[in-house]
């Protein structure tokens, strides 16, 4: 089974969090869910916690990118910063790559667990 969640109990902490392979289904509403978070509430820090995440095909990708693209302007408006959660090493040198190349324009981090996630967001909260 694949899911992917938004928990905002800790607003303005919010938690993405992806397990397994995703299907298309659970993308759409994820991509559903993160809109309607964007657009209807004020600005927040956001853990994407893809620790425990499966396969993701590269349309998905390209839907994630599209999606990241479409809602640039209001990401960079709303969030304070971006924290990613990957247990593998490769993983965390793989997309700390793409960011420095792709340049993402709000402050982010890139660590191996959620403990450490929440200690980057509490300090760009306090920043």
């Amino acid at each position: 089974m694949s899911r992917w969640t938004i928990d905002t109990s800790q607003w303005p902490i919010t938690v993405h969090a992806v397990e397994g392979s995703l299907s298309d289904e659970a993308l759409d509403e994820y991509l559903r869910e993160a809109t309607a978070l964007l657009e209807a509430r004020g600005p927040y820090v956001a853990i994407m916690d893809a620790s425990r995440i499966g396969g993701v095909s590269a349309s998905m990708r390209a839907r994630i990118v599209q999606w990241q693209r479409e809602h640039r302007a209001l990401v960079n408006e709303k969030c304070l910063g971006v924290v990613y959660v990957l247990s593998s090493p490769l993983l965390r040198f793989v997309t700390m790559t793409i960011l420095l190349v792709t340049g993402l324009e709000v402050p982010y981090q890139v660590c191996a667990t959620r403990a450490e996630a929440e200690v980057w967001a509490r300090r760009r909260l306090r920043e």
